[in-house]
């Protein structure tokens, strides 16, 4: 009985540990069914097959050729055919090879930023939803009060213990309550809508309505590795670096360009009553593009060396901007933790209730501690959304 209860507890624990979050599942599925995605798959998939294509040996090429003679002499026309191959110097087809090497990384880092883009979005969403919904659940709990005082205080008014200008101010509280409700309610079903855009059109994997839980997101142990992270993992420099290897690549075809083209094929042919045979050789001579191509491939790599340059310049910028800021705003966090333990709502109502405190000085405090509710709410959305885009290469 022993062995089977740990067997059990085993198994428990694993799948605790493999099971997926809310935003992990909803990430998951976008990446499956994102559009845009797909499309940059297909594009360097196309790309990928036009490089390979271009290395491969050109069509082979048939001739026919008939000539009839100016006098009507027996015999006299003539006629032929050949079939030839054309091809490049041997180390052409080498050049090419690397250069489809280089379009493969660069159409593998295309894919990882197109992707990356889509899931920081679609988590950005989630991250806000889940914002969204803490403070729906906020101003929920703020209109029942609101419901309750009207109730209150409408009692009291035909008791005599109150009147219209205290049941006024209750119920314009109410009211504003209630229409702030609302308008969370249509900015969620907004930002739900846009999930599933990216999702496709397809319906998400979980209900988002119900999302509660940040993200669980690392954060760099100090600036130095947010700033060394960025610049190894970062997405968009692994594109420009792949762009610059493949302009490299291209600068070392196009200076092979020089070199003649050769066709090679069999031929024959009739002339005055007798048959020939033999083999046709032909020379290509590039007399003219070769000059342009090169200084064309030259420029583009030095134009793409100066663009990695300066963007590594603004990756380290950025990185640094978005850890210093998240270091803050978790900073700032920190000092509204008081206001998780504290249960200031619902000791202003008692007071209101028993008549220890005036309905101003009521309306005054709560309108003191919704600031500061709504305030540690956007300051720990603010929070995650930073952190989610520091940690953006991870994904």
């Amino acid at each position: 009985m022993k062995r089977i209860f740990i067997y059990i507890t085993t198994a428990a624990m694993a799948l605790t540990a493999t099971a997926q979050s809310p935003i992990e599942s909803i990430m998951e599925s976008v990446s499956t069914h994102n559009n845009s995605i797909k499309s940059v798959q297909q594009e360097v998939t196309a790309a990928q097959t036009e490089l390979s294509a271009e290395n491969c040996l050109e069509n082979p090429t048939f001739e026919f050729e008939y000539l009839w003679a100016e006098k009507q002499v027996p015999g006299g026309n003539k006629y032929g055919f050949a079939i030839m191959q054309g091809f490049d110097f041997p180390t052409l087809y080498s050049g090419r090879r690397k250069l489809i090497n280089a379009q493969n990384s660069l159409g593998n880092s295309q894919v990882k930023l197109a992707r990356q883009e889509v899931l920081l979005a679609t988590r950005e969403l989630c991250i806000k939803i889940v914002y969204l919904n803490k403070q729906i659940k906020l101003v929920n709990e703020r209109e029942k009060i609101a419901q309750s005082l009207v109730k209150l205080y409408n009692q009291r008014l035909e008791a005599g213990d109150a009147n219209q200008l205290e049941v006024n101010k209750v119920e314009i509280e109410r009211i504003s309550q209630s229409t702030r409700l609302k308008m969370l309610l249509s900015e969620r079903d907004a930002a739900i809508a846009s999930l599933i855009a990216y999702n496709g059109g397809n319906t998400l994997p979980v209900n988002a309505t119900t999302l509660s839980q940040y993200p669980i997101i690392s954060m760099p142990a100090s600036l130095e590795d947010a700033v060394s992270q960025w610049r190894e993992t970062d997405a968009t420099m692994q594109t420009l670096r792949n762009q610059q290897l493949m302009a490299e690549s291209y600068s070392s075809v196009a200076r092979q360009g020089w070199i003649p083209r050769f066709e090679i094929g069999y031929k024959q042919a009739y002339e005055v009553g007798d048959m020939f045979y033999g083999l046709a050789v032909g020379v290509s001579l590039p007399l003219f593009k070769t000059n342009n191509e090169v200084k064309t491939a030259k420029a583009r790599a030095l134009a793409l060396t100066w663009q990695t340059e300066e963007t590594q310049s603004q990756v380290t910028a950025e990185a640094t901007q978005l850890y210093k800021e998240t270091c803050a705003l978790k900073a700032a966090l920190a000092d509204y933790e008081l206001l998780m333990v504290q249960n200031n709502r619902t000791l202003l109502v008692k007071a209101l209730e028993s008549g220890q405190i005036s309905l101003l000085e009521y309306m005054s405090d709560i309108a003191q501690l919704n600031k500061a509710e709504e305030n540690r709410l956007l300051i720990e959305y603010q929070y995650h959304s930073k952190l989610s885009q520091l940690n953006r290469n991870n994904l």
